[in-house]
């Protein structure tokens, strides 16, 4: 896959999670308790990002250029996330979800999307 189609796609993805996180804090918790407090639900989300990640490390492992190496870096993220939603015991799955509660963990992450995603966005359509 082609960095570029690969910066435009993430890059407009993850501004509307990073949008929805900073607007949408309430519903965004409800939906991340339901979330962690199914097994079966993290389970099968796990699988699900693993195969896409494994896809993006296969296809897009390149090391060298801005948007390459972030994109690389989200893949390789990606595939250790989905190995901790596969194998992480209930508990921890449950104690990352207090974590994410507080609002200085949660608004930087949301932030961290809307600036990642932005500058993907602007790279894939040749902004800068």
């Amino acid at each position: 896959m082609s960095t570029i189609f690969l910066s435009q796609g993430i890059g407009i993805l993850l501004i509307i999670i990073g949008l929805s996180f900073a607007t949408e804090r309430k519903m965004v918790m409800v939906i991340f308790e339901e979330f962690f407090n199914r097994r079966a639900l993290t389970y099968m989300w796990g699988l699900i990002t693993l195969a896409i990640s494994i896809v993006l490390v296969l296809t897009h492992n390149i090391w060298s250029g801005t948007a390459e190496i972030a994109i690389t870096i989200l893949a390789w993220y990606l595939f250790f996330e989905a190995l901790i939603y596969v194998f992480l015991p209930q508990k921890y799955l449950h104690n990352i979800f207090r974590w994410l509660q507080k609002k200085i963990v949660y608004y930087p992450v949301a932030f961290a999307f809307l600036l990642v995603g932005f500058y993907l966005f602007c790279s894939g359509f040749s902004i800068f």
